[in-house]
């Protein structure tokens, strides 16, 4: 029988039916594969040489881990802490399936975003020109192949015999372009990006046993914010699979462009803007100035404690970040602004108190991110020997990718009507000052006494993030690859 979507899914006591699915699903989908060294791989076809393309395909599909032997993988590595071999993922284009004579095997389209590619949608979500992208992207991108593993010698090592295998194949498959990501870590192991603050807490949960952990763990509950999604919200149904359970997933890569040095010294401005004495003589109390107003900017401080959740000294509890919150107790944006990073892109309750939306509804245009930051560092973002000098103005960011079940109502959704709209939550809020993108300033609504007023003045916060190049992809099942 069909696996059911409208729920999540408890792995550990799959049925047959669920079993099935698993064997057949390729991993990171359900849970991500959490390596810190990965690479990227964007592949054009020769559609004459079709047939050879294919059989690379195959190839690699008879390599790839299923989502079951991941989760597997991952409980082998929490007993014993023995790491599973490298992972690999593989995705194609609309075009891809095309250039591989395979259109019949596409997922069912609901909406245009994958049958036009991201190329197609600069309009739509406000992107920079097609000229202003990395040439990898400004290509034909057929494929991407994931490589990822915790040793960054492994994964070198089946980087080099993929590149070998294309090699052989004389042309029918070629690479574009590749993409090192590179995770970084605070003192107390949490995942930040390059601006220093922690990175990737609050994710939807479609595994019954993530749900019950977060549940119970410091720092976790479910009772103010339930991240809890069915897996109908990132899987669908991949034509051409072995049986009625075999699923897939669509596929969002993103390139941003980091300007650290510009981040931090608008942070500073903003802080003086507001009032916050940032231009003290103490550094001491610069810093912390700093702090709350880069707290102000992405919703949370560096550690990752919510601004909306205490005062502004934004210390963690047991040095566990807290999800369990939502912005019931700051209706007005005084704690934590509409504009804020992670307000904007999760409104948590906002709308249901702001227009009525049913209870429930913002939590399904929210993805499964699996992002990784790039870029080499001397020095690390939160390193107290990290001079203002030292920090870089580019060739750092995040590789930002996400699975969803619907690239318009989801990812689309999310960057044009809440991430890149001034007026979302309220009118003049301002446009998300991390990833927001829409032509002109945009000043932003900001506190000018924490938890207390508003500024009657806007500061518009962005461009610090540039977007350089991405893809739709489609995840297909394993099997559909095998039988190309």
């Amino acid at each position: 029988m069909p696996v059911d979507l409208t729920k999540p899914l408890a792995w550990k006591q799959a049925n047959a039916d669920e079993q099935q699915m698993l064997e057949d699903l390729q991993g990171n989908i359900l849970k991500g594969h959490g390596r810190d060294f990965t690479v990227n791989l964007f592949l054009h076809f020769d559609v004459q040489k079709r047939d050879t393309a294919r059989a690379f395909v195959h190839e690699v599909g008879e390599r790839l881990p299923s989502a079951l032997s991941q989760l597997q993988g991952n409980g082998v590595y929490k007993a014993t802490g023995k790491s599973a071999p490298v992972f690999t993922a593989f995705f194609l284009t609309a075009r891809g399936y095309g250039a591989l004579g395979r259109a019949d095997l596409k997922p069912a389209v609901n909406a245009n975003p994958f049958e036009d590619g991201m190329k197609a949608r600069i309009t739509d979500l406000n992107d920079p020109p097609l000229q202003t992208w990395n040439d990898t992207f400004q290509g034909d991108i057929h494929a991407m192949l994931l490589i990822a593993d915790d040793s960054e010698a492994a994964r070198n090592l089946v980087h080099t015999q993929v590149l070998d295998m294309i090699d052989a194949t004389k042309g029918a498959v070629s690479v574009l372009g590749e993409e090192e990501g590179r995770a970084m870590r605070n003192p107390d192991g949490h995942g930040i990006e390059h601006f220093g603050y922690v990175d990737g807490r609050s994710q939807p949960l479609m595994l019954v046993e993530d749900i019950d952990l977060e549940s119970t763990k410091p720092g976790g509950g479910i009772d103010q914010w339930n991240p809890t999604i069915s897996l109908g919200q990132v899987l669908v149904p991949c034509p051409g699979g072995s049986s009625a359970n075999s699923h897939g997933s669509y596929f969002v890569f993103r390139k941003l462009e980091q300007n650290v040095r510009g981040f931090k010294k608008d942070e500073q401005q903003l802080a003086e803007f507001l009032g916050f004495g940032a231009s003290e003589v103490d550094p001491e109390l610069a810093d912390e100035a700093k702090e709350l107003a880069g707290a102000l900017v992405v919703g949370r401080f560096e550690n990752g404690m919510p601004v909306a959740l205490q005062d502004e000294s934004g210390n963690l509890m047991n040095k566990e970040v807290p999800n369990n919150f939502n912005f019931k107790a700051d209706p007005n944006g005084l704690k934590c602004p509409f504009a804020g990073h992670i307000r904007k892109a999760n409104p948590r309750g906002d709308t249901e108190t702001k227009f009525g939306v049913p209870k429930g509804t913002e939590i399904n245009h929210l993805m499964a991110r699996r992002g990784i930051t790039y870029g080499l560092r001397a020095i690390q973002p939160n390193d107290p020997k990290l001079r203002f000098e030292d920090a870089p103005t580019g060739d750092v960011g995040l590789l930002f990718m996400a699975y969803q079940s619907d690239l318009a109502n989801q990812f689309e959704f999310t960057q044009r009507k809440w991430v890149n709209n001034p007026d979302f939550i309220e009118p003049g809020t301002g446009i998300d000052p991390i990833i927001g993108q829409t032509p002109g300033p945009n000043g932003q609504k900001w506190p000018d006494a924490w938890g207390v007023s508003l500024k009657s003045e806007p500061y518009d916060f962005s461009d610090w993030v540039t977007l350089q190049g991405g893809e739709y992809f489609f995840a297909p099942c394993i099997s559909v690859l095998k039988t190309l």
